[in-house]
């Protein structure tokens, strides 16, 4: 008898603990905008002033390289500024398309999602001397344009399967 109510309990105790951990992941909002957490993240300066400005003040080249090294710059800058605004994008169809399934564990997917991101960056960043002079901005910029279009990419694709199942 004691051993049939000691597993009652338990089995009690387990759905309790079920119920609570339910009742809580739907209560725990998701970000409204995905912040990744990286220096000056959302803040690109793609302009042409901008570029040439932070070329100015890296180099001493002629005029004509100096313009030169202000357009790559700023293309760097573009893709960056395009991958964010991208995964921005990409992060709100994502959330409506897996926010109305209480079963599901949004917050730590798009805790998961941030990791990966990190994570990539970590990876690049350790892959790389930095540059020399303007390409220490264009390989920045590069770096965290692919993992912001790498973290874009899987829910876009988690986002287009989740709305075809349905």
């Amino acid at each position: 008898m004691l051993q049939n109510r000691t597993m009652w309990t338990l089995m009690l105790a387990l759905l309790f603990a079920a119920g609570v951990s339910e009742a809580t992941q739907a209560q725990d909002p998701v970000p409204t905008k995905l912040v990744i957490g990286y220096d000056n993240e959302g803040k690109v300066n793609a302009s042409p002033q901008g570029c040439l400005a932070y070329v100015r003040e890296m180099t001493t080249w002629d005029q004509d390289a100096t313009e030169r090294g202000a357009k790559e710059v700023c293309a760097a800058r573009k893709r960056h500024a395009d991958a964010y605004a991208t995964l921005q994008t990409n992060y709100q169809a994502f959330v409506k398309a897996f926010s109305a399934d209480r079963r599901l564990n949004l917050p730590f997917a798009v805790t998961n999602l941030k990791d990966l991101i990190n994570a990539c960056l970590d990876h690049k960043f350790a892959l790389t001397t930095g540059g020399h002079n303007i390409m220490i901005d264009v390989i920045e910029n590069d770096i965290r344009a692919d993992c912001l279009t790498l973290g874009s990419s899987v829910i876009k694709d988690e986002t287009t399967k989740s709305n075809t199942a349905r």
